[in-house]
């Protein structure tokens, strides 16, 4: 006759519902099936997690509330059809349910010597054994090793059946591992499942979240720091959360790592991150636990790569391009991207010491956007002085004296002219001729009178636009070629210009206002008067024997005074070796405005303080 117990064993921390059903059925000496026979409560109920069941089993093992509850807890109870509650928090199914069952040999061995009678009925299956980001038995430094396999849900269970079937294994010791330390990312998982507690930033993140995105952090990190690798059970999750535990700049950093170790031309986010990027953008693209680590690598995407707007990135659509490469702004604008790249090199965009190929080289996409605009506007010399009505004489002398500047220098730019720049010279100078007689031989194109004169273009077009030599268009003929000068009035500036030169006396300063604004790209020479005479800038006031006009020179520290305490884009670089078109972009970016006090226009001159902090 067989004796029965006098009582029913207590549930063990951290055990499952289905270990206690077994040690129930162990306890009384028969199998699963016919103890759930006998007490009312099918086996097959309790593994659908029938409610009823539970209750069943609570009553007749005689379980109070809170002894209940901790089961559910260690055992994971639906919560829709791929949610399970586990410890408090939400998981999906697959992350506690497997065929495979994992457990610690160490601790069923323990238990044993816990209590008399068979040893299967003291052996407690744990709950976090189940758990897929749980590596090892904290408690024993053992990994977590498959004591058995099975895809049928009843035999699986049957933890009675089963730990008879390798209990030889588990008490003598055969199945034990060599004992290893338990990292930090395990001292915490443990921590957190049995007292819910987490010092590090991981405490306001959902365990599920944190847990994936550690494992899928660490099998990224570790694949572009081969050096680093570590031997071992737990190295990829250890790796994930030595980066993870520390908040959004840690993680950032190492993202940013591996996307600058994204050099090939192929190297997309599908590559650079792993098996980090497809399950975050496909396999957990429906999981809001993770979005908060789904945009710390969004926003690494979209400054790494040159992400085209319109499309989805990781669930949300990119409503502005952040980033170029030279083959994206080739592809968009229509142009070589070997034009492109000489671009780009003179406007400091990108270095001439970065080789990574085209594709990965990129660019502010805001910040260039006036270069990138300019580009398909650019055009050869031909195109230029045809446009201009110039010779190919006059727009040689033109560039020489550098009152036209090609935007780049780079040898093999076949289109480096600025179209505005040829037509808007022509135009202003246009605004100002009247009309003579095509064959009127008083009158002389600009290139003929420095032939003959020796006067510089420069010195020709500043008087002009001085008014103090008279120009004119000769009928029927349009462009620069058509504007012509008198011969007299020349000669009469020539002879000024000469008279000057020989003075004894000697001219104060070492520039004139006009001279010097041009030096710094003020056009319009009224502008730079204006802030002289405003008392913005210093100047000495001079009467110039030549014009007979009061005119303003500058002192080297007049000059010096200027550069202190103001700036422009042509002297900006020249001190940074920036593109205009990057300074202009910095200096608005920034919010820098012209130099206006009390609305007074004194033309594109800006406060070195403010300029310089933009620069910063």
């Amino acid at each position: 006759m067989t004796s029965l117990p006098i009582t029913n064993p207590v549930p063990a921390n951290r055990e499952t519902v289905y270990s206690y059903f077994s040690r129930l059925a162990a306890t009384w000496k028969t199998d699963i099936a016919d103890f759930a026979h006998d007490i009312g409560v099918p086996f097959r109920r309790l593994i659908e997690q029938d409610q009823s069941a539970f209750d069943s089993l609570a009553d007749w093992a005689n379980l109070d509330l809170h002894q209940m509850d901790e089961l559910l807890s260690w055992t994971g109870v639906r919560a829709g059809n791929v949610r399970m509650r586990f410890r408090g928090e939400l998981f999906v199914s697959r992350a506690l349910r497997n065929p495979v069952v994992r457990g610690c040999p160490v601790c069923l061995r323990e238990d044993t010597l816990q209590q008399d009678g068979p040893n299967v009925a003291a052996m407690v299956m744990r709950g976090d054994w189940q758990l897929r980001e749980v590596n090892m038995c904290v408690r024993h430094g053992q990994p977590l090793i498959t004591l058995w396999q099975s895809e049928n849900p009843r035999d699986r269970y049957d933890f009675r059946c089963r730990l008879q079937e390798i209990e030889h294994g588990i008490l003598s010791g055969g199945l034990d591992r060599a004992a290893i330390q338990p990292t930090s990312y395990d001292r915490w998982l443990d921590r957190r499942l049995q007292e819910g507690r987490d010092d590090t930033w991981l405490q306001g993140q959902p365990l599920f979240a944190a847990t994936t995105f550690i494992r899928l952090l660490g099998q990224a990190f570790l694949e572009i720091h081969e050096s680093k690798r570590p031997q071992g059970v737990g190295s990829v999750h250890a790796a994930g959360f030595e980066i993870a535990m520390h908040g959004q700049s840690a993680i950032r950093h190492a993202l940013d790592q591996m996307a600058s170790a994204a050099t090939g031309h192929l190297d997309e986010p599908n590559k650079a991150f792993g098996p980090l990027y497809p399950a975050l953008s496909r396999d957990y693209i429906e999981e809001e636990s993770l979005d908060e680590f789904r945009g710390i690598l969004r926003e690494c995407i979209l400054d790494h790569w040159p992400v085209t707007p319109g499309g989805l990135l990781l669930g949300k659509v990119v409503t502005e391009r952040r980033l170029h490469s030279v083959v994206t702004a080739a592809r968009e604008l229509g142009v070589g991207a070997q034009v492109v790249e000489h671009h780009l090199h003179t406007a400091g965009a990108i270095q001439t010491s970065d080789y990574r190929p085209r594709s990965r080289k990129t660019f502010n996409a805001r910040t260039y956007a006036d270069l990138l605009a300019e580009i398909p506007t650019l055009v050869g010399s031909i195109t230029m002085r045809r446009a201009m009505g110039a010779t190919a004489r006059e727009f040689d002398g033109l560039a020489k004296e550098a009152i036209l500047v090609p935007l780049t220098r780079i040898p093999g730019v076949k289109h480096p002219w600025r179209l505005s720049d040829g037509v808007g010279l022509v135009d202003e100078l246009r605004t100002k001729a009247g009309c003579v007689d095509a064959d009127n031989e008083e009158w002389e194109t600009l290139l003929h009178t420095r032939k003959r004169t020796g006067v510089s273009l420069a010195s020709l077009i500043e008087a002009i636009r001085n008014d103090l030599l008279v120009i004119a268009q000769r009928e029927g003929q349009h462009g620069f070629h058509g504007l012509v000068v008198s011969k007299a009035d020349v000669d009469i500036l020539a002879l000024a210009d000469g008279r000057a030169r020989s003075s004894e006396i000697e001219l104060p300063g070492e520039m004139s206002a006009a001279e010097f604004g041009r030096s710094i790209g003020l056009r319009d020479h009224g502008n730079f008067t204006a802030l002289i005479e405003a008392g913005y800038t210093p100047a000495q006031a001079y009467h110039s024997p030549k014009t007979g006009r009061s005119q303003y020179r500058l002192t080297a520290e007049d000059i010096r005074a200027f550069h202190r305490r103001f700036v422009t884009l042509p002297t900006l670089t020249r001190e940074t070796q920036f593109h205009r078109n990057t300074l202009r972009g910095l200096l608005t970016k920034s919010g820098v405005a012209r130099f206006s006090p009390d609305g007074h226009d004194f033309g594109p001159v800006y406060l070195r303080s403010e300029a310089e902090k933009a620069l910063l």
